[in-house]
């Protein structure tokens, strides 16, 4: 902190000393006489370098170094400052040339040795920072809001048409909600960044691959999805869950049911080769109609995930693969 030396003043010092913001001292012939510590950390110059220099040199950017020079002698001819004690936002130029937002109030005083500008200068760019985010994240959410409400009302279209009753209905479409909201719980966790489809499984497949159960495995390499895939494959296994829960592996005391993954055995290097295996069943035979469960993994692998799936019907069981391009390992 530091005055010129025809500034000294006690009083003035104190303000530059304590002042929680940045405060510049100009004289009116548009000098710097003041220049505290803050200062000096905002914009990168010491007050030797910045004492007795034009201000509309040092941090006003160029843009508007013309409007601070006919303010000044506006002022200087008639006393009046449009800018004067009220807090405005403009940018100021630092030393290596960025310009950075600020708020800015500027008082005129004759309190002090000679007539002297105080301005108080602050650093607004992590509220301007925070409140883009803010504004992102409403944007954010309202478009998450509105694909959500498409799908669940696709969810209940789609699940009403393959129901022939009421009671038939409520279940199925419960079931598919849960899905979707474990799928969101995970999300929200994770910021809404993605999150792994080791978690993923685990979530929806841990209960039953308890230790008193043991009708489900699973394993993989780490593998990171974004939030569009967690969703979609949250879908996808709850399906496979519920084919199995009324037909397959889990409806029958010998059934198991072994998920894993792997980039390896994909067909293309960049793709996930995800296997849902059913075994331990007896006589299974392909269905002659597929119903919205098997259509609905069909869709999400196509058009939701951008890959493919197939199901192999086998006696013992089925097999069913799913290829997409993940989100890449965890390394």
């Amino acid at each position: 902190m530091a005055l010129a030396n025809d500034l000294k003043h006690a009083d003035l010092n104190a303000v530059l000393k304590t002042a929680l913001d940045a405060v510049v001292v100009m004289r009116l012939d548009g000098t710097i006489a003041g220049w505290n510590d803050v200062a000096q950390h905002i914009f990168g110059w010491s007050f030797d370098e910045a004492s007795g220099r034009r201000m509309s040199e040092m941090i006003i950017p160029p843009q508007h170094r013309e409007a601070h020079e006919l303010g000044l002698a506006h002022f200087i001819s008639t006393g009046e400052g449009p800018v004067l004690d009220r807090h405005i936002e403009i940018t100021a130029l630092k030393r290596d040339g960025r310009e950075i937002p600020i708020e800015l109030s500027i008082t005129f005083t004759k309190q002090f040795d000679e007539p002297i500008f105080l301005g108080f200068l602050r650093d607004i760019s992590e509220r301007q920072e925070a409140h883009r985010r803010q504004e992102l994240l409403l944007a954010e959410l309202s478009h998450r809001v509105k694909n959500m409400l498409a799908v669940v009302t696709g969810i209940a279209h789609q699940t009403a048409r393959a129901c022939s009753s009421l009671e038939d209905f409520t279940p199925a479409f419960a079931g598919r909600l849960q899905a979707l909201a474990r799928g969101h719980d995970i999300l929200t966790v994770g910021d809404w960044e993605g999150a792994s489809l080791p978690e993923l499984v685990e979530a929806l497949l841990g209960p039953y691959a308890l230790p008193t159960d043991m009708r489900a495995t699973f394993g993989g390499p780490p593998v990171n999805l974004d939030a569009k895939q967690v969703l979609s494959l949250s879908m996808v296994i709850h399906e496979l869950i519920t084919n199995a829960t009324k037909y397959g592996a889990f409806s029958q005391p010998t059934g198991h049911v072994a998920v894993s993954w792997d980039w390896s055995t994909a067909d293309r290097p960049e793709h996930l080769r995800f296997t849902w295996k059913e075994t331990g069943l007896t006589g299974v035979k392909e269905p002659s109609r597929n119903g919205f469960g098997l259509k609905m993994i069909s869709l999400s692998a196509t058009h939701e995930l951008g890959g493919s799936s197939e199901i192999e019907w086998r006696d013992d069981g089925l097999l069913f693969t799913l290829q997409f391009a993940a989100g890449g390992s965890i390394r």
